[in-house]
Parts: C-alpha cells; structure tokens; sequence
C-alpha cells in the first residue's frame, strides 16, 4: 500500500528520515523479482516498527494491526530468516566462471543446512535464526513442530529436484578432484590415464597452482583424450541460466534501431564474441588475409595526383 501510493509514499520516505530509521526506505516487490524476496523480507523486518508508528500517525493502522500479531510475526520471522538463506544460495548459484561441480556443491551443503536447522529448531534452538530469538515472546511448540517439518519438506523437495545431480557426482569427482578419486571404481576408459596423471608430480602441481580450466588446457590430447573430453562434457554443462540471460542484455545493447540492418549471421557473431572469454589471436587472423579493405578517408588534390 506504502510503495503503490505515491503521496503516501513520499510521507513515509520523510517519516523514516525524521526519526533517523536505519533504512530510508522500503523495497518494492514483484512476482517478477522472487529472487530478491528475502530482501524485502528482511527490510520490512527492520522497519516494522516505524512502519505501526507511520500507520498509526496516518490513522489507518486498524488495516494492518497484524503487524503486532504474536502468530503472525512468528511466521514472519521464520520465514524472513529461511529466505534470507536462501537469498545467499542464490547469490552463490550466479556469476561467470562455474561448473555444474560448484553448483551442485552449494546446493548439497544448503540441504544439509535445512537438516540441521531442523534438528536445531525441533530442540528449541533458533541459532541461526536471529528474527525468531529477538521475539519477546515464547513460541509454542505446535509452531516448532509446524517449522521443522517445513525446513524438513523443503530439504527433500531439494533432494528430489536436483536428483540427476547426485547420480552425476561421481563424474563430477573425475573433473573436479582427478588426483582424489578411486581409478579402481571409475570406468574403464578413465582408469589408465588417472594412473598416468596421479604419478605425473609436474601435473599434480599445475592442478594446486592454475584453475581448472587452465589445467585441463595443459593435458596433452595424447595421453588424456578420455579426461579432455569427460572435462569438456562438464564444462559444457549450463549451471545457472546466468550466461543465457548475459547474452540477451547483450543483444539488447548491439541490436538497436540505429543497427536495424544487421543479419542473424551477423549477430550470431557478435554475440559469441561478446559472451566468450576467450581472447581472439589477432595476429594469427592477419596472417590468414589475403585482401585488406582501407577505409575510405577523404583525400587530399595532392593526394590525389600522387
């Protein structure tokens, strides 16, 4: 009601400013932007109060008297500090630079977490939830149990989504951890080139010193073509739609109506160039030129006559 009123508004933005609160504003939320609801979540938390005082000033905190609500808040609370949570998983889960390996990482540790949460809360013990202990009031035991089923639902809801992952890690070992895994246990086609890289000492350094992708560029086809091509499978291996988004910004900003007459091919180009970390050899391209084509500077009448 605050963000969709903008009298209202701007009076709660002065409101916040003239009692020194700690934020100077609430944040906007959408379906849209689901990912970012535990830091609307968490911002509410904060300014609950001002925001009773503000409805209380304005005379319509009879709409909204849910905020000093013990059941309610309790829920708010729980459900602040698991979105909060899971606010920094998604956080982990973007950005350049991840293999499915890293991914699946983060996503085993956070269910594990959810476990341990739920173990925590169903012996009334709410470490890692901050809101919740800052209540001034006891929580029931039937909310406690309604919680730790809850993180417990939502732990097995991750073990059932991300299943394909877990029948993947043994192939995520070989990419990741080469020297650690087993070559006795692994398939066949792997098992003499993992004895070959586990007694090779300038390899062993290379894979603690560079990263990941640097070693696997430094195998020579020869001797692993089984480990390059299982590398090459993983890296290929989409973990976030994070790249796929990158790239529809960036034809957003090449694509305008200044450039309406680029071609797909042309684009297709562009976009592979723009989304691709790897540096062109210019020289190499050069050298691989038949025909230059100048630009056509104007010229001068000596020019001309020369």
């Amino acid at each position: 009601m605050i963000r969709s009123r903008g009298l209202l508004h701007r009076q709660f933005q002065q409101f916040l400013e003239s009692v020194y609160a700690e934020h100077s504003d609430i944040l906007y939320y959408s379906k849209v932007r689901w990912l970012s609801a535990g830091k609307v979540f968490e911002r509410i938390w904060d300014l609950k109060d001002d925001i009773v005082n503000f409805l209380l000033d304005k005379d319509i905190y009879n709409q909204f008297d849910v905020l000093e609500n013990e059941t309610w808040l309790s829920d708010f609370a729980f459900s602040t500090d698991l979105l909060v949570q899971m606010n920094i998983l998604n956080l982990k889960l973007q950005g350049k630079n991840q293999f499915l390996h890293d991914i699946w990482q983060y996503l085993k540790s956070f269910k594990l977490q959810l476990l341990l949460f739920a173990n925590q809360i169903s012996k009334s013990d709410f470490s890692h939830f901050p809101r919740i202990q800052s209540l001034k009031f006891t929580i029931s035991n039937n909310k406690i149990k309604k919680y730790e089923i809850n993180l417990r639902k939502l732990s097995s809801e991750f073990e059932r989504r991300f299943q394909d992952f877990r029948k993947m890690e043994p192939e995520f070992s070989i990419f990741a951890t080469p020297f650690n895994v087993n070559y006795e246990e692994v398939d066949a086609k792997f098992q003499l080139e993992l004895i070959e890289l586990n007694c090779n000492t300038l390899l062993k350094q290379t894979f603690h010193t560079v990263p990941l992708l640097e070693f696997y560029k430094n195998l020579s086809p020869d001797n692993f073509p089984n480990l390059i091509t299982h590398a090459m499978k993983i890296m290929t291996m989409f973990g976030s739609s994070y790249i796929c988004e990158q790239i529809f910004s960036t034809m957003k900003l090449r694509k305008t109506s200044l450039r309406n007459r680029i071609t797909d091919e042309h684009l297709s180009s562009v976009l592979r160039i723009s989304a691709s970390q790897m540096e062109p050899d210019y020289d190499e391209i050069l050298k691989k030129q038949s025909l230059f084509h100048f630009s056509h500077a104007p010229s001068t009448s000596n020019d001309t006559r020369k």
